[in-house]
């Protein structure tokens, strides 16, 4: 019995001497589960959206600008941002408990820059991430930013009556994509794909050409233009190789469709968001080497959709993610 307690004593003071010594045993490290890469690349791009949000004359940092172009685009904003916000998941909050704070600045949020940040940020990614779907929402986000922040500017320019053609090649303007055109000197584009936006075009250009011929002055140039512009994107892609040429000489117009000035204007601007949204639609799946061409080439028509209409934000119809279904599958 008293050989126990000493024992017991012994193991005491042991217990008692690594306590004073500050000794434990190790324990590893509890391992918590890392994001992975997509998940930095959504939540990177939720934050830009959100700071676009907060920048808008609702958001918790809006600098209540009241220049023509802010004002243009933060109606168009307050509606996008949002929706593409929605769209990435919403902004991560590390915490249930905790509430999102509006983006750090050095004052009041620019919505301007904000959008501008939202686009490079958004293509830059778009073109380096493995993943389908988000290089696909990503680049849509990129496009929808570029046009609205482009189309702010034009309304700008046009109430300063700026001398601004209202046909051009308009191309996306972002240090994140490489130089590039709206028709690309290689691809892989299936070739059948490719044939079918010569055909795209090349009704264009016919469409354009009836406009022409029931329109006057001022009008009637403006067609042309547009009707050139759209002949040499069709021969273009008709040379790349492998590609049917199955342009026809005569296409189908309904009268209704050119009979006035109103008519011919909706004519036109069906015609160029049917080529942006096809063009938007052919990012889901595309190489990043396709992405540059596409995203001008919808930039482009989508432009000069908006470029045809009177310079307000009403006229401004590009969705906030275009060539993306949200809610079921792109």
């Amino acid at each position: 019995m008293t050989g126990r307690l000493l024992r017991a004593s012994a193991v005491s003071v042991a217990v008692l001497a690594l306590a004073a010594c500050s000794w434990r045993l190790e324990t590893p490290p509890p391992e918590w589960p890392s994001p992975s890469p997509e998940t930095l690349v959504r939540d990177a791009a939720a934050a830009r959206e959100q700071a676009v949000v907060d920048a808008t004359p609702d958001g918790a940092g809006a600098s209540g600008s009241t220049t023509a172009r802010a004002a243009v685009l933060s109606e168009i904003e307050a509606v996008a941002a949002p929706a593409r916000l929605e769209a990435l998941g919403g902004l991560y909050v590390p915490y249930p408990d905790e509430s999102p704070s509006p983006s750090p600045s050095d004052g009041a949020l620019d919505l301007i820059g904000a959008s501008m940040d939202a686009r490079d940020g958004h293509l830059a990614e778009a073109l380096v991430t493995d993943d389908p779907a988000l290089a696909l929402l990503l680049s849509s986000a990129g496009l929808s930013h570029a046009l609205s922040s482009w189309y702010s500017g034009w309304v700008e320019d046009a109430i300063a009556q700026s001398t601004e053609p209202v046909v051009s090649v308009r191309l996306l303007d972002s240090p994140a994509l490489p130089d590039a055109g709206p028709v690309p000197s290689a691809t892989g584009v299936d070739a059948a794909v490719l044939a079918d936006l010569v055909v795209m075009h090349d009704q264009a250009r016919y469409a354009y050409e009836v406009l022409a011929a029931r329109a006057a002055d001022e009008e009637r140039d403006q067609w042309l233009a547009r009707r050139d512009l759209q002949d040499a994107r069709a021969t273009a892609l008709a040379q790349l190789p492998g590609v049917e040429d199955r342009r026809e000489s005569v296409y189908v117009l309904l009268g209704d469709d050119s009979g006035d000035a109103a008519a011919r204007l909706a004519t036109a601007q069906d015609l160029e968001t049917a080529a942006g949204e096809t063009y938007a639609t052919m990012l889901d799946g595309a190489d990043a080497d396709d992405m540059p061409w596409l995203l001008h080439a919808a930039f482009d028509a989508y432009a000069q959709a908006a470029a045809f209409g009177e310079p307000t934000a009403a006229s401004y119809t590009v969705p906030p993610l275009p060539g993306v279904t949200v809610g079921g599958g792109s």
